[in-house]
Protein backbone atom coordinates (compact mmCIF):
# COMPACT_ATOMS: atom_id res chain seq x y z
CA UNK A 1 0.00 0.00 0.00
CA UNK A 2 1.71 3.18 -1.19
CA UNK A 3 1.28 6.54 0.46
CA UNK A 4 -0.34 7.89 -2.72
CA UNK A 5 -2.88 5.05 -2.63
CA UNK A 6 -3.62 5.82 1.01
CA UNK A 7 -4.17 9.46 0.12
CA UNK A 8 -6.73 8.44 -2.49
CA UNK A 9 -8.50 6.14 -0.01
CA UNK A 10 -8.71 8.95 2.54
CA UNK A 11 -10.37 11.23 -0.01
CA UNK A 12 -12.78 8.47 -1.02
CA UNK A 13 -13.72 7.65 2.58
CA UNK A 14 -14.19 11.34 3.39
CA UNK A 15 -16.41 11.73 0.31
CA UNK A 16 -18.46 8.69 1.34
CA UNK A 17 -18.99 10.17 4.81
CA UNK A 18 -20.23 13.56 3.58
CA UNK A 19 -23.81 12.51 2.66
CA UNK A 20 -24.33 11.29 6.21
CA UNK A 21 -23.80 14.65 7.90
CA UNK A 22 -24.59 17.15 5.15
CA UNK A 23 -28.38 16.97 5.75
CA UNK A 24 -27.85 18.01 9.39
CA UNK A 25 -25.69 20.91 8.26
CA UNK A 26 -28.14 21.96 5.54
CA UNK A 27 -30.96 22.01 8.09
CA UNK A 28 -29.05 24.42 10.33
CA UNK A 29 -28.07 26.59 7.36
CA UNK A 30 -31.67 26.81 6.17
CA UNK A 31 -32.95 27.72 9.63
CA UNK A 32 -30.24 30.30 10.22
CA UNK A 33 -30.74 32.22 7.00
CA UNK A 34 -26.94 32.57 6.86
CA UNK A 35 -25.25 31.80 3.55
CA UNK A 36 -23.70 28.35 3.61
CA UNK A 37 -20.12 29.46 2.98
CA UNK A 38 -20.31 31.83 5.95
CA UNK A 39 -20.48 28.85 8.29
CA UNK A 40 -17.01 27.97 7.05
CA UNK A 41 -15.97 31.52 7.92
CA UNK A 42 -17.33 31.06 11.45
CA UNK A 43 -15.44 27.79 11.87
CA UNK A 44 -12.25 29.52 10.75
CA UNK A 45 -12.83 32.37 13.23
CA UNK A 46 -13.10 29.75 15.98
CA UNK A 47 -9.75 28.22 15.01
CA UNK A 48 -8.01 31.61 14.96
CA UNK A 49 -8.85 32.26 18.61
CA UNK A 50 -7.54 33.77 20.83
CA UNK A 51 -6.52 36.11 18.00
CA UNK A 52 -9.09 38.47 16.57
CA UNK A 53 -9.83 37.51 12.97
CA UNK A 54 -8.81 39.69 10.02
CA UNK A 55 -8.91 39.02 6.26
CA UNK A 56 -5.16 38.40 6.50
CA UNK A 57 -5.81 35.23 8.51
CA UNK A 58 -7.72 33.72 5.59
CA UNK A 59 -5.07 34.80 3.09
CA UNK A 60 -2.42 32.64 4.79
CA UNK A 61 -4.04 29.35 3.72
CA UNK A 62 -5.96 30.56 0.65
CA UNK A 63 -4.05 33.53 -0.79
CA UNK A 64 -5.78 33.25 -4.16
CA UNK A 65 -8.93 35.11 -3.07
CA UNK A 66 -9.23 38.90 -2.84
CA UNK A 67 -8.93 40.30 0.69
CA UNK A 68 -12.01 42.47 0.09
CA UNK A 69 -14.06 39.35 -0.52
CA UNK A 70 -13.04 37.92 2.85
CA UNK A 71 -13.83 41.26 4.49
CA UNK A 72 -17.25 41.27 2.88
CA UNK A 73 -18.01 37.81 4.26
CA UNK A 74 -16.91 38.84 7.73
CA UNK A 75 -19.14 41.93 7.55
CA UNK A 76 -22.07 39.80 6.40
CA UNK A 77 -21.66 37.60 9.47
CA UNK A 78 -21.61 40.76 11.62
CA UNK A 79 -24.86 41.97 10.07
CA UNK A 80 -26.44 38.57 10.77
CA UNK A 81 -25.38 38.78 14.42
CA UNK A 82 -22.85 35.94 14.37
CA UNK A 83 -19.70 38.09 14.63
CA UNK A 84 -18.72 41.33 16.33
CA UNK A 85 -16.29 43.87 14.87
CA UNK A 86 -14.14 44.65 17.90
CA UNK A 87 -11.85 47.06 16.03
CA UNK A 88 -11.91 48.19 12.40
CA UNK A 89 -11.23 45.05 10.36
CA UNK A 90 -10.91 42.79 13.42
CA UNK A 91 -13.64 40.34 14.35
CA UNK A 92 -14.67 37.78 16.96
CA UNK A 93 -17.62 35.47 17.52
CA UNK A 94 -20.65 37.04 19.16
CA UNK A 95 -22.31 35.27 22.08
CA UNK A 96 -25.10 34.11 19.79
CA UNK A 97 -22.63 33.19 17.04
CA UNK A 98 -20.66 30.95 19.38
CA UNK A 99 -23.85 29.31 20.62
CA UNK A 100 -25.11 28.64 17.10
CA UNK A 101 -21.70 27.45 15.91
CA UNK A 102 -21.44 24.98 18.78
CA UNK A 103 -24.84 23.62 17.76
CA UNK A 104 -23.70 23.37 14.15
CA UNK A 105 -20.65 21.34 15.15
CA UNK A 106 -22.61 19.17 17.58
CA UNK A 107 -25.36 18.26 15.11
CA UNK A 108 -22.86 17.48 12.34
CA UNK A 109 -20.81 15.25 14.63
CA UNK A 110 -23.89 13.49 16.01
CA UNK A 111 -24.81 12.61 12.43
CA UNK A 112 -21.29 11.32 11.77
CA UNK A 113 -21.41 9.14 14.88
CA UNK A 114 -24.66 7.49 13.85
CA UNK A 115 -23.17 6.53 10.48
CA UNK A 116 -20.16 4.54 11.70
CA UNK A 117 -20.05 1.15 9.88
CA UNK A 118 -16.90 -0.04 11.64
CA UNK A 119 -16.65 -2.31 14.66
CA UNK A 120 -15.41 -0.83 17.93
CA UNK A 121 -12.00 -2.45 17.43
CA UNK A 122 -11.71 -1.13 13.88
CA UNK A 123 -12.84 2.34 14.92
CA UNK A 124 -10.33 2.54 17.75
CA UNK A 125 -7.51 1.38 15.50
CA UNK A 126 -8.37 3.84 12.73
CA UNK A 127 -8.50 6.76 15.18
CA UNK A 128 -5.14 5.68 16.57
CA UNK A 129 -3.44 5.48 13.17
CA UNK A 130 -4.94 8.76 11.95
CA UNK A 131 -3.99 10.45 15.20
CA UNK A 132 -0.41 9.25 14.82
CA UNK A 133 -0.28 10.50 11.24
CA UNK A 134 -1.71 13.93 12.08
CA UNK A 135 0.67 14.31 15.00
CA UNK A 136 3.63 13.45 12.79
CA UNK A 137 2.53 16.25 10.43
CA UNK A 138 2.42 18.65 13.37
CA UNK A 139 5.86 17.54 14.58
CA UNK A 140 7.67 17.57 11.22
CA UNK A 141 10.19 20.39 10.85
CA UNK A 142 9.47 22.92 8.08
CA UNK A 143 9.12 23.14 5.24
CA UNK A 144 6.22 23.26 5.16
CA UNK A 145 5.08 25.63 7.85
CA UNK A 146 2.26 23.94 9.80
CA UNK A 147 -0.04 26.98 9.99
CA UNK A 148 -3.09 25.39 8.37
CA UNK A 149 -2.87 22.00 10.08
CA UNK A 150 -2.28 23.60 13.48
CA UNK A 151 -5.47 25.62 13.16
CA UNK A 152 -7.46 22.65 11.86
CA UNK A 153 -6.19 20.58 14.78
CA UNK A 154 -7.87 23.02 17.19
CA UNK A 155 -11.20 21.48 16.12
CA UNK A 156 -10.06 17.91 16.87
CA UNK A 157 -12.65 16.29 19.17
CA UNK A 158 -12.06 13.43 21.65
CA UNK A 159 -11.42 9.99 20.17
CA UNK A 160 -14.75 8.75 21.48
CA UNK A 161 -17.05 8.73 19.57
CA UNK A 162 -14.65 7.83 16.78
CA UNK A 163 -16.28 9.13 13.58
CA UNK A 164 -16.03 12.86 14.39
CA UNK A 165 -12.37 12.32 15.29
CA UNK A 166 -11.79 10.42 12.05
CA UNK A 167 -13.49 13.14 9.99
CA UNK A 168 -11.47 15.91 11.62
CA UNK A 169 -8.34 13.82 11.09
CA UNK A 170 -9.13 13.83 7.37
CA UNK A 171 -9.61 17.60 7.56
CA UNK A 172 -6.25 18.04 9.30
CA UNK A 173 -4.49 16.06 6.58
CA UNK A 174 -6.18 18.20 3.94
CA UNK A 175 -4.95 21.29 5.76
CA UNK A 176 -1.42 19.91 5.85
CA UNK A 177 -1.55 19.33 2.12
CA UNK A 178 -2.45 23.01 1.72
CA UNK A 179 0.61 23.83 3.84
CA UNK A 180 2.71 21.58 1.61
CA UNK A 181 1.38 23.20 -1.56
CA UNK A 182 2.15 26.69 -0.29
CA UNK A 183 5.70 25.65 0.55
CA UNK A 184 6.14 24.16 -2.92
CA UNK A 185 5.67 27.45 -4.79
CA UNK A 186 6.00 30.44 -2.46
CA UNK A 187 9.77 30.68 -2.78
CA UNK A 188 9.38 31.12 -6.55
CA UNK A 189 8.37 34.74 -6.12
CA UNK A 190 5.17 34.27 -8.10
CA UNK A 191 2.05 35.91 -6.72
CA UNK A 192 -0.84 33.66 -5.71
CA UNK A 193 -2.92 34.88 -8.65
CA UNK A 194 -0.08 34.20 -11.10
CA UNK A 195 0.37 30.70 -9.71
CA UNK A 196 -3.34 29.94 -9.94
CA UNK A 197 -3.49 31.40 -13.44
CA UNK A 198 -0.67 29.10 -14.51
CA UNK A 199 -2.39 26.15 -12.82
CA UNK A 200 -5.63 26.71 -14.73
CA UNK A 201 -3.74 26.81 -18.05
CA UNK A 202 -1.57 23.83 -17.02
CA UNK A 203 -4.71 21.79 -16.34
CA UNK A 204 -6.20 22.75 -19.68
CA UNK A 205 -9.19 24.42 -18.03
CA UNK A 206 -8.74 27.77 -19.82
CA UNK A 207 -7.05 28.93 -23.00
CA UNK A 208 -7.93 32.63 -22.99
CA UNK A 209 -8.15 35.53 -20.58
CA UNK A 210 -11.95 35.62 -20.88
CA UNK A 211 -12.38 31.94 -19.99
CA UNK A 212 -9.85 32.36 -17.20
CA UNK A 213 -11.85 35.24 -15.71
CA UNK A 214 -15.05 33.19 -15.85
CA UNK A 215 -13.31 30.24 -14.22
CA UNK A 216 -11.91 32.35 -11.37
CA UNK A 217 -14.71 34.87 -10.96
CA UNK A 218 -15.42 33.54 -7.45
CA UNK A 219 -11.99 34.76 -6.28
CA UNK A 220 -13.17 38.38 -6.42
CA UNK A 221 -10.31 39.81 -8.50
CA UNK A 222 -10.63 42.19 -11.44
CA UNK A 223 -9.69 41.39 -15.03
CA UNK A 224 -6.64 43.64 -14.61
CA UNK A 225 -5.23 41.40 -11.88
CA UNK A 226 -5.25 38.36 -14.16
CA UNK A 227 -4.01 40.34 -17.15
CA UNK A 228 -1.03 41.38 -15.04
CA UNK A 229 -0.54 37.77 -13.97
CA UNK A 230 -0.39 36.69 -17.61
CA UNK A 231 2.23 39.37 -18.28
CA UNK A 232 4.38 38.02 -15.44
CA UNK A 233 4.04 34.45 -16.73
CA UNK A 234 5.05 35.57 -20.23
CA UNK A 235 8.09 37.36 -18.82
CA UNK A 236 9.18 34.10 -17.22
CA UNK A 237 8.53 32.23 -20.48
CA UNK A 238 5.98 30.04 -18.67
CA UNK A 239 3.26 30.84 -21.22
CA UNK A 240 2.98 32.40 -24.65
CA UNK A 241 0.27 33.56 -27.01
CA UNK A 242 -2.21 36.40 -27.07
CA UNK A 243 -4.95 36.78 -24.46
CA UNK A 244 -7.40 34.91 -26.69
CA UNK A 245 -5.07 31.94 -27.29
CA UNK A 246 -2.88 31.10 -24.30
CA UNK A 247 -0.34 28.29 -24.50
CA UNK A 248 1.75 26.81 -21.72
CA UNK A 249 5.46 26.60 -22.58
CA UNK A 250 7.85 23.77 -21.62
CA UNK A 251 9.34 25.97 -18.87
CA UNK A 252 5.90 26.64 -17.44
CA UNK A 253 4.91 22.99 -17.56
CA UNK A 254 8.18 21.96 -15.92
CA UNK A 255 7.72 24.54 -13.16
CA UNK A 256 4.09 23.54 -12.46
CA UNK A 257 4.93 19.84 -12.57
CA UNK A 258 7.71 20.53 -10.07
CA UNK A 259 5.28 22.36 -7.77
CA UNK A 260 3.07 19.27 -7.78
CA UNK A 261 5.92 16.85 -7.11
CA UNK A 262 7.32 19.07 -4.34
CA UNK A 263 3.85 19.29 -2.80
CA UNK A 264 3.69 15.49 -2.69
CA UNK A 265 7.21 15.33 -1.27
CA UNK A 266 6.38 17.68 1.59
CA UNK A 267 2.96 16.16 2.20
CA UNK A 268 4.04 12.55 2.36
CA UNK A 269 7.26 13.07 4.35
CA UNK A 270 5.55 12.63 7.77
CA UNK A 271 3.95 9.38 6.59
CA UNK A 272 7.30 7.67 7.10
CA UNK A 273 6.38 7.51 10.80
CA UNK A 274 3.93 4.77 9.89
CA UNK A 275 5.48 1.34 9.41
CA UNK A 276 4.75 -0.68 6.28
CA UNK A 277 2.41 -2.94 8.24
CA UNK A 278 0.59 0.09 9.68
CA UNK A 279 0.11 1.48 6.17
CA UNK A 280 -1.42 -1.80 5.04
CA UNK A 281 -3.65 -1.82 8.11
CA UNK A 282 -4.68 1.80 7.53
CA UNK A 283 -5.53 1.00 3.92
CA UNK A 284 -7.73 -1.95 4.91
CA UNK A 285 -9.57 0.15 7.50
CA UNK A 286 -10.16 2.97 5.02
CA UNK A 287 -11.56 0.52 2.46
CA UNK A 288 -13.91 -0.92 5.12
CA UNK A 289 -14.99 2.59 6.11
CA UNK A 290 -15.53 3.75 2.53
CA UNK A 291 -17.43 0.65 1.46
CA UNK A 292 -19.39 0.42 4.71
CA UNK A 293 -20.57 4.02 4.48
CA UNK A 294 -21.93 3.36 1.01
CA UNK A 295 -24.21 0.63 2.38
CA UNK A 296 -25.79 2.91 5.00
CA UNK A 297 -28.69 5.09 3.89
CA UNK A 298 -27.98 8.75 4.73
CA UNK A 299 -30.34 10.44 7.17
CA UNK A 300 -32.67 12.85 5.45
Amino acid sequence: MTEQELGILIREAWTALSPHYEPAIECIIDESGLEGRLWGVLLAVLTFEPDLTTPAHFLVRIPYTAADLYLGRLNSAVQAGYLEEVEPGKFKLSVNGRLELNGFIRDARDAMSSANPLSLTESERLTSLLGKLVQSCLDTDPPPDTWSVRHSFKLMPPMDPPMPYIEQGFSCLSAYRDDAHLAAWKQSGLSATALETLTIIWRGDAYSLNTLIKKLDYRGHSLRVYADALDVLRERDYISGDDDKLVINPAGRYFRDRVESDTDGYFFAPWSYLSDSEKVELGDLLVNLRDGLKTIAPNS
